[in-house]
């Protein structure tokens, strides 16, 4: 399991938010976001429900509990992917797909 600071800023950074922005969409100052990132205190379950919504992950996957038996990079991917858009999600699966085809073609 990881420690939820760092966690936290990863988690914002992965979906290219600084502080001054999540605080302009929920209200939770800078400072008191800060102390968050830097293991200085802890959110409430409220603020860390609100966190992970913005951040679109769940709690289990920004701690790295249970990964169910995955390999990390699986995780890794499947973290990345569930922060996409959906209109990204779709191109990405379309270039898999297609890689998919080529290995089973023989390129």
């Amino acid at each position: 399991m990881r420690e939820l600071g760092p966690a936290l800023r990863q988690a914002r950074e992965r979906r290219e938010l600084t502080q001054t922005e999540v605080m302009a969409m929920t209200g939770i100052n800078n400072k008191t976001l800060s102390g968050y990132e830097n293991g200085v205190s802890e959110p409430d379950l409220q603020t860390l429900t609100t966190l992970l919504r913005l951040y679109q992950v769940s709690a289990d996957q920004l701690l790295r509990i249970d990964s169910g038996g995955r390999p990390a990079d699986e995780v890794r991917l499947l973290e990345l992917y569930r922060a996409m858009p959906k209109e990204r999600r779709q191109e990405l699966l379309l270039v898999l797909e297609t890689l998919s085809a080529r290995r089973r073609e023989g390129r």
